[in-house]
């Protein structure tokens, strides 16, 4: 099985490996709030850090308000993204119902 990596939620490159490391640390204490605070790093959403890369790191820390509209236009990205995919299982799965509609209409040759 291959190890999927993490990619920023950003810009969609893969995170370096302190980055990587920094959010599956702050993950994991989501719940003990005193102690995420002590660790906090990570840029954070509705309380839960995003997986960013350093240089979107540095841009966020650079420009706080334009990190708001960074999320917005990364998340809306990603629901296209979906919708995308999810039209074309619909669609094929429409054309295989339909493919399939008219070859029991028809009937296969008999021999």
């Amino acid at each position: 099985m291959a190890v999927k990596p993490c990619l920023c939620q950003i810009c969609r490159k893969k995170l370096e490996p302190v980055q990587e490391l920094r959010y599956l640390v702050e993950i994991q204490f989501l719940e003990e709030p005193v102690v995420l605070d002590r660790l906090r790093q990570l840029p954070d959403v509705d309380g839960k850090p995003l997986r960013v890369c350093k240089a979107c790191q540095g841009s966020i820390e650079a420009n706080p308000v334009g990190f708001r509209q960074a999320v917005v236009q990364a998340h809306d990205k990603a629901r296209q993204q979906l919708r995308r995919q999810r039209s074309g299982m619909i669609t094929a799965i429409g054309v295989l119902t339909v493919g399939w509609f008219f070859a029991s209409l028809i009937g296969a040759p008999r021999v």
